[in-house]
């Protein structure tokens, strides 16, 4: 079994979980926002959040962090981009689902869409703060008709002076009585967990267990990968996203890399993934937000931390 140290200060220090902190959750508008001392660590917009502008309607959704900060209060992530309208924050969404025989794309906001249903965890301390929450998937035709649920959690520990720990889990379920299958997008594989960063802080630096990474990839084999940038202006800061050791598949070799702003760990890939009805996966990462370069922050030591049985 592998587990997550937690609990005495020592212990959290030496996995890079930082030490005490005062942390607090706001609720307001349909959005959940984590302080750390006063300082935000990301907002998760729970309710549907309306596209802007004249973007299409179809593009409106829930239930994803945005915007995520960095250590030293700037913006690291995007939501709406003019490249891609779907794109959003941090999220899980996937191109190529089929209940039944009907597609189901969370990846494009293609008629079916994440709703909030519960909360599971609404806890602040000095140690961390944990959101917990239950979505149900639904299509456009039926809203409140779920064909889909999810379980997620996000776990925010202390930052450092270097870094702060998201550790993330997610649970889907088949709560029909239909097959469910997941599926990367055709001929590409992606769909998953997914960061978008902004257009405005490239240029972006991968690393992954390699060292730097200057193609983009579709297929590409680590357990870990970091995607810092590098703005004209403001701090350089980046994130990382480890796989946890007990993930399906693990490691997953269809991790995308873009230059232009994106980093995304591709599971099932090209491989179906069936669920048949009351089957669930679970899948668990760790998001590192750190400050400077992906060696300033000692990326590669503190992957091996978490990955240790």
């Amino acid at each position: 079994m592998w587990r997550i140290a937690m609990g005495t200060t020592a212990m959290l220090l030496a996995m890079g979980l930082g030490a005490q902190a005062d942390f607090t959750i706001e609720d307001a508008d349909g959005k959940l926002t984590v302080l750390e001392n006063g300082n935000p660590v990301f907002v998760y917009n729970y309710e549907t959040v309306k596209a802007p502008g004249k973007v299409p309607e179809r593009y409106a959704r829930a239930c994803y962090i945005h915007p995520l900060y960095g250590l030293d209060g700037e913006v690291m992530t995007a939501d709406f981009p003019l490249d891609h309208r779907h794109h959003r924050g941090v999220y899980w969404a996937w191109p190529e689902t089929t209940i039944g025989d009907k597609r189901a794309d969370v990846w494009a906001c293609g008629g079916i869409y994440q709703r909030h249903e519960a909360w599971t965890a609404k806890e602040a301390g000095p140690d961390k703060a944990v959101i917990g929450t239950r979505n149900f998937w639904s299509y456009a035709d039926a809203p409140d008709v779920p064909v889909g649920r999810e379980e997620v959690s996000y776990t925010v520990y202390p930052a450092d002076e270097k870094a702060r720990v998201i550790d993330v889990d997610f649970k889907f379920t088949n709560i029909t009585e239909q097959v469910v299958t997941f599926l990367g997008a055709t001929g590409k594989g992606y769909g998953g967990f997914n960061i978008r960063p902004r257009v405005d802080r490239k240029p972006h630096v991968f690393t992954t267990k390699d060292g730097l990474q200057k193609e983009d990839a579709l297929r590409y084999d680590t357990p870990w990968a970091d995607i810092t940038s590098h703005p004209k202006s403001g701090p350089v800061s980046g994130a990382a996203i480890f796989q946890h050791p007990g993930n399906p598949g693990y490691p997953h070799h269809g991790w995308i890399f873009r230059h232009y702003s994106f980093l995304g760990v591709c599971w099932p890939h090209l491989d179906p993934y069936r669920l048949d009805p009351g089957e669930s996966f679970q899948l668990r990462y760790r998001l590192l937000v750190h400050r400077g370069t992906a060696e300033d922050a000692k990326v590669a030591e503190r992957f091996q931390q978490y990955s240790a049985p």
